[in-house]
């Protein structure tokens, strides 16, 4: 709400319009809009140029106060609609643009159906915000106009497959036609349609305003005696005439001297208000988009942990170790990544794993809160970042690798688990973020990962995963990440050579070097091809083998050499300067 020079009190409600390029989201904004900003309808020279649009764009439209928002305390309704890029280069630009989105329209040109980029804003939507509807753009192209019915119909069914396996299971579809027959003059088809459906999606309790201030700048100018004006959104909480302002990536702190909602001046703006700041002794020219906050609020940091979910649609690995483009706040830079889950037999079914990451979705949306992150606990390192298929469980992957390695076991050598195990691991993921550069961004940013590096006009979705900060982590301090209990599971093999006389003991060969040091396996317990356990406790001899007790004995007759392989598993810690040194189970 604002509080205009006027007493009209104003609900602001933002809207992303989203879209495929040339699905028609300009022309759609341009039919919609009654407010125009500093930077709307393709304002940027080369939107022009090009005939597509290269940046976001604000404007606006006014409504009447329905009645279930009439027992809030606000006069009007005033839609904020921000025009997003449709073109695959751009879509850094429309991550940055979800994030001060409180409801969306996803245009799809009726007559081409979903396209690459329609799947891309999709996944945007999903994490930016739980109420959208679906604007059917440029249905007038459906000839001829007595079948056109039908033919919408039809596409309605057809998506409708399409979003049962979104959040937006159901979404409201609205057919509309913001340009009939490409001509400017003539009444646009079904926007009074579209604008009573975002109408009715607008929440009916009162906007929550806590939290220290946090603004989204897009657009930075200068006022010849005035100052330098940031233009942007509020994110978080509230800011009022002559409060301190600070711009955390350039550390600098001014005073509000004067605010603006589409040209009329304001005392205060809150969460949700599209506004234009004021300050004085600011060079624009050091700013574009970026943030602004409450003095001390909006930390920079070169890494990070976050929650994530691999995205449904991206059909490629997304694995440890490697580098993917990730969006954090409003920056966009290259991070290595490491993913890690919950242990085996912590995780769910595979029947509730598609419901789990619909609730994932919500969680960690922007409204909503990420799952917790202890630091205390142990995890699981993963290869990659596992979606809907599941993670292979990793006590059974490694027998199964262990198992197929006897046939030529190698002596002492570490077997990393390789061959996926039938069982399925279904449970919250985290990824530990190194970034290549530092970011500003708030402590619970929204994350998205991407592959920007391969061809910009191909027909894959790029985005990999989304998800949220939960702790930030200096990587550079190695102290700091030996706090991280992340670990893989280890194998090591070997071959019972004999059994002693006592029927509890067996001399063992292969499980260790002959130069390994004994002291870092004692006491650490074993396994027979049989399931028998048995205790490391010593060396026998000078050439490797080791002395193992077995409490409940070992059958002496009737055991097969698969029976007689040995099985040494235990936890190596990532980031444990002692990990060689000293094993865990």
């Amino acid at each position: 709400m604002s509080s205009k020079g006027s007493t009209k009190r104003v609900l602001n409600v933002n809207v992303g319009i989203l879209g495929h390029v040339d699905s028609g989201k300009t022309s759609l904004v341009a039919a919609l809009s009654t407010q125009l900003s500093t930077a709307a309808l393709d304002k940027h020279p080369q939107s022009k140029e090009r005939g597509i649009t290269l940046d976001l764009g604000f404007s606006a439209f006014t409504a009447p106060l329905p009645d279930h928002l009439a027992h809030l305390p606000y006069d009007e309704l005033q839609f904020t609609l921000v025009d997003c890029p449709g073109h695959a280069s751009l879509i850094r630009t429309i991550i940055g643009g979800a994030q001060i989105i409180d409801m969306m329209v996803l245009v799809i040109d009726i007559t081409k159906g979903l396209q690459t980029q329609t799947a891309e804003c999709l996944v945007v939507g999903e994490v930016a915000t739980s109420r959208m509807v679906v604007a059917l753009n440029k249905v007038d192209q459906l000839q001829p106009e007595e079948e056109r019915p039908r033919a919408v119909r039809r596409a309605i069914k057809r998506l409708s497959q399409t979003f049962a396996m979104t959040k937006f299971v159901g979404v409201h579809m609205v057919p509309v036609s913001a340009k009939p027959d490409g001509q400017t003059d003539r009444p646009p088809l079904g926007v009074d349609d579209l604008k009573a459906a975002l109408v009715a999606m607008v929440p009916p309790a009162p906007r929550v305003v806590a939290g220290p201030f946090l603004f989204a700048i897009d657009h930075c100018f200068p006022i010849r005696g005035q100052g330098s004006v940031l233009t942007g959104t509020v994110l978080q909480g509230s800011i009022s005439l002559n409060d301190p302002l600070e711009l955390p990536a350039l550390r600098q702190t001014r005073p509000v001297k004067s605010m603006q909602m589409f040209r009329a001046p304001v005392q205060r703006v809150v969460q949700g208000d599209r506004v234009g700041i004021c300050v004085t002794q600011l060079d624009p020219g050091l700013i574009e988009r970026g943030l602004a906050c409450s003095p001390g609020t909006v930390p920079t940091f070169r890494g990070a942990v976050a929650a994530v979910e691999k995205i449904r649609f991206y059909a490629g690995r997304v694995p440890s170790r490697a580098k993917f483009h990730v969006a954090v706040g409003h920056s966009t830079v290259m991070a290595e990544m490491t993913f890690f889950g919950t242990t085996d037999g912590e995780g769910g079914s595979r029947e509730t794993a598609l419901a789990a990451l619909v609730a994932n979705l919500n969680a960690m949306a922007l409204a909503g809160s990420p799952m917790g992150f202890d630091a205390e606990r142990d995890y699981l390192y993963q290869d990659e970042l596992y979606g809907l298929e599941g993670r292979p469980l990793a006590a059974a992957a490694a027998a199964s690798a262990s198992a197929a390695a006897q046939a030529s076991v190698r002596e002492g050598e570490d077997v990393e688990a390789e061959e996926e195990a039938r069982e399925r691991h279904f449970g919250p993921q985290w990824v530990l973020l190194k970034f290549d550069q530092p970011i500003t961004a708030p402590k619970d940013a929204l994350v998205i990962g991407a592959k920007f590096d391969g061809e910009t006009h191909g027909e894959a979705c790029r985005l990999a995963f989304y998800g949220r900060l939960v702790s930030l982590v200096d990587p550079s301090r190695p102290e700091e990440l030996a706090r991280l209990r992340l670990f893989k599971v280890k194998s090591r093999s070997g071959t019972i050579e004999r059994l002693q006389p006592d029927g509890a003991t067996a001399i063992v060969r292969g499980l260790i070097k002959k130069e390994s040091d004994v002291a870092v396996f004692l006491g650490l317990k074993v396994t027979t091809g049989r399931g028998e356990q048995g205790v490391i406790e010593g060396s026998f001899g000078k050439s490797g083998k080791l002395k193992v007790y077995f409490a409940g004995g070992l059958a002496a007759g009737g055991r097969s050499a698969a029976d007689d392989v040995i099985t040494l598993r235990c936890k190596r810690y990532l980031f444990d300067p002692n990990a060689k040194k000293a094993l865990q189970q």
